[in-house]
């Protein structure tokens, strides 16, 4: 079955040569060209290519929106917001992918595939809770992570990439290793991409009362979890 996209934006010259990319490889594209519009569609479709800029508010809102949705829709941000804090900021949000203007729309096209071959978004492979050190638990079933007495508020990605190397503690995991086990297949991301969601991951386990360094990066390799504090 062909995914169902929806492009929220304002622009109309940047939405028309979205929406015959995605038409021209078979895809149902619907477009909304502000945050009203596209608040009676986001359940009804498998993707969302969001700009945040829209005239009638920020795309964080219906970003956020998504997110509560019984089976949230893959996002990918497009926006002219190319400094980290604002890909961080989206990521943390929800946003499976960013893409910056100005862009090719094949780029865009072959973004969308990718996140469309992750699947729905559903739980964590796994049948039991993952204890790999002492104050970390994480349960994939219930899709909880705490550090001591603190939940970690985690977005999807952020949850997969600490199961992940909760599953091999002490082990490190490279780049590739964990695109293909957390996002699946082949995936168009950048070293950047990573980075950012585990630069968040590392704040909000500090917030938490987590060593400094729980998850190491090893240069030129990958990341891995300490088995011990």
């Amino acid at each position: 079955m062909s995914p169902r996209v929806l492009l929220v934006e304002d622009d109309a010259a940047i939405a028309e040569a979205i929406l015959y990319a995605l038409r021209k490889e078979g895809m149902a594209a619907e477009h909304a060209p502000s945050l009203g519009a596209a608040g009676l569609q986001l359940a009804a479709c498998d993707v969302v290519i969001l700009d945040l800029g829209l005239p009638d508010g920020s795309g964080f809102s219906l970003l956020r929106d998504a997110q509560r949705l019984a089976v949230p829709p893959r996002v990918i941000v497009l926006t002219s917001r190319d400094e980290e804090v604002d890909c961080v900021a989206a990521l943390e949000a929800g946003a499976d992918d960013y893409v910056t203007k100005p862009f090719s729309p094949r780029v865009l096209v072959a973004r969308v595939r990718a996140v469309v071959r992750r699947g729905p978004r559903s739980g964590a492979k796994g049948d039991h809770a993952v204890a790999s050190m002492s104050g970390l638990v994480i349960d994939p079933l219930r899709r909880d992570a705490t550090y001591g007495a603190a939940t970690l508020t985690l977005t999807k990605i952020e949850f997969d990439l600490l199961a992940v190397l909760a599953g091999a503690p002490g082990r490190v995991l490279t780049r590739e290793q964990l695109v293909e086990r957390v996002w699946g297949g082949e995936y168009a991301l950048t070293p950047r991409t990573v980075d950012s969601h585990f630069k968040a991951l590392r704040r909000k386990l500090a917030l938490a009362g987590a060593p400094e360094g729980i998850i190491e990066t090893v240069r030129a390799v990958g990341f891995r979890l300490r088995e011990t504090t």
